[in-house]
């Protein structure tokens, strides 16, 4: 299999990345090739066996692309529904497809917990063309699944959110309650920027844009 220009080099970055930092955070745009281009930044980090968690629906273009590039570490294809049954094995490298549906705040979703187990101590590739459709803090929860997340020293959102939100109020059914989705972009940025490779669909040479 013949990749892109921008594919090799972006999965390269992305391997330098991992190996700095243990997270690369490849926020593709739709059709860019962010499976193809996170699987060959696995092979030259060097893993030997990786875990994909996905949707699934999206399983067997996984598996075809990874087929197709014929790379030399094993993979193990999961969806999100199969988390709380999954039995953890001998991997050295997890790709989280979707990454930005970890992004529930102020608590964690069930899936993200569960993942959070998974990749203990694992580098981490995450992938999404919308890491933070709504807002900012829809980040801290993706990066909290990692041992090596940027914000380790908070121990959770709430932690969090006292330095990098501007906490507001409002009302939900019929009751005040916080609101933490003014999120400080640029100190956010200025911490976790670093870990982000974004590419867009202009940038790939499409003349028109594809939803």
């Amino acid at each position: 299999m013949q990749f892109r220009d921008y594919q090799t080099d972006i999965a390269e970055r992305a391997a330098d990345l991992l190996t700095r930092y243990k997270i690369a955070y490849l926020a593709m745009q739709v059709r860019c090739g962010k499976t193809l281009t996170s699987m060959l930044a696995a092979s030259l980090y060097g893993a030997k066996h990786v875990l994909f968690v996905t949707k699934k629906k999206a399983i067997a273009s996984i598996e075809a692309d990874y087929e197709a590039a014929a790379f030399d570490f094993h993979i193990s294809i999961i969806n999100y529904e199969q988390l709380h049954k999954f039995e953890t094995e001998n991997f050295d490298l997890v790709i989280i497809d979707e990454a930005h549906s970890l992004g529930a705040f102020p608590k964690p979703s069930e899936r993200t917990k569960l993942l959070k187990n998974i990749c203990s101590g694992l580098p981490i590739i995450y992938l999404s063309g919308t890491p933070s459709p709504e807002s900012y803090s829809q980040l801290f929860h993706q990066f909290w699944v990692s041992t090596f997340s940027p914000w380790a020293e908070y121990r959770n959102f709430y932690a969090w959110a006292g330095h990098y939100v501007t906490i507001t109020t409002k009302y939900l059914y019929g009751k005040t309650v916080n609101d933490y989705t003014n999120a400080d972009k640029e100190s956010i940025e200025s911490t976790a920027g670093h870990l982000f490779i974004t590419y867009t669909q202009e940038e790939a040479g499409f003349q028109q844009e594809i939803i």
